[in-house]
């Protein structure tokens, strides 16, 4: 018999299955570590990315939406309750933005009537009312102000015995024009009666009650402003009569400058002539109205009143701010909101943005286009 050779057997497939090289397996690693590293650099740039994006998006919100308050007020301003009856310039008083006392709020029938100021900035005035700093506390240094009056175009079956209200006669009969109080007792005026033809009776409709809303809007150095919460952030703020107090409150934080130019009706029409920074400066002419003025031979100062009464727009410029600083930004830019000086460079890390509207006073310049 033959005995088979030992090299002629199979050979088992096991022993030619071999592990990973030392070689290779470092090769994967380092595949597998790059590809994290780029995942990685792909993901904390695109955090940062939003994050950027995100304080942009809240910058613009802030900055719009406290353009758009302050327009909406502008709009109202000077509505008290009879759009059809134009008030002439005589019949205004200045807004006191410090007042509680109904006395010294504006209105009056005797010795002649009178009602607030559509539009008015206590922080142009000369002297500046000595309240200002009490009623808008912690106003930024310099910061302009501006007070709007008017009533709301909601009406009120009854007074809450805390809260003003204006109420606005349309008889003649009746013994005044206005009557603004808190007391259910002193609202005693009519609109025409439609079953005495439309003529004023004893019989007519009570007139409407409408609540009066003067606002003050100005720039804080903080929105929370005492506490351990305190801080530094710039805000624009709102200060309000309610319940017969002055109320404080945050409308828009971030918002660091607010500038106003007030367009001027010389000649009686409804549309502005001129913008100036200041209708309360009746020293002289300012340079921006001179043509206009001599045009119209208006009489710029006679009156700051009367200024102020032929107010029918306004420029707003603001300057609104990130509430968060960006990393790798210096801000070395300047910011024109339409004074003499620019704002900045504030060479911090902040990033900031200029919105600017015209808002028209309708109940003001409206009415003079129709008579």
């Amino acid at each position: 018999m033959m005995t088979p050779h030992a090299h002629c057997q199979p050979t088992s497939p096991a022993s030619h299955q071999a592990g990973m090289s030392l070689i290779e397996l470092m090769i994967a690693v380092a595949i597998g570590l790059a590809l994290l590293a780029g995942l990685t650099s792909l993901y904390v740039s695109t955090s940062k990315a939003r994050a950027e994006f995100n304080k942009t998006s809240e910058q613009v919100e802030n900055g719009r939406f406290a353009l758009q308050s302050i327009t909406r007020d502008i709009a109202m301003a000077g509505f008290y309750g009879r759009a059809s009856q134009p008030l002439g310039t005589g019949s205004y008083a200045l807004s006191d933005p410090c007042a509680a006392a109904p006395t010294s709020m504006g209105f009056s029938t005797s010795p002649a009537f009178t009602v607030p100021l559509p539009v008015y900035g206590p922080s142009l005035a000369t002297p500046v009312p000595a309240c200002l700093t009490a009623a808008l506390p912690n106003r930024a240094t310099g910061a302009e102000a501006l007070t709007i009056s008017y009533v709301s175009g909601n009406t009120t079956a009854a007074p809450n015995g805390t809260d003003y209200y204006v109420q606005r006669s349309s008889c003649e009969t009746d013994a005044v024009p206005l009557v603004y109080s808190k007391s259910a007792s002193a609202f005693t005026l009519h609109n025409k009666s439609p079953v005495a033809g439309g003529l004023c009776s004893s019989t007519g409709t009570a007139a409407e009650l409408r609540k009066y809303v003067p606002r003050s809007y100005y720039v804080a150095t903080c929105d929370i402003c005492t506490g351990s919460g305190a801080d530094t952030t710039p805000t624009l703020k709102i200060a309000e009569f309610v319940n017969g107090t002055i109320k404080v409150s945050s409308l828009v934080a971030g918002i660091e400058d607010v500038h106003y130019k007030y367009g001027v009706d010389t000649d009686n029409n409804g549309s502005p002539d001129c913008f100036v920074d200041n209708p309360s400066d009746t020293s002289a002419v300012p340079a921006d109205c001179a043509a206009a003025v001599t045009a119209t031979a208006y009489p710029w100062t006679t009156s700051a009143t009367a200024n102020w009464a032929n107010v029918t727009a306004v420029h707003i410029s603001l300057l609104s701010r990130a509430l968060d600083q960006s990393t790798g930004w210096t801000d070395t830019r300047t910011y024109d909101l339409g004074r003499a000086t620019v704002n900045g460079p504030y060479n911090d890390h902040y990033k900031r943005h200029v919105y600017s509207t015209v808002a028209r006073i309708w109940n003001t310049g409206g009415m003079r286009e129709n008579q």
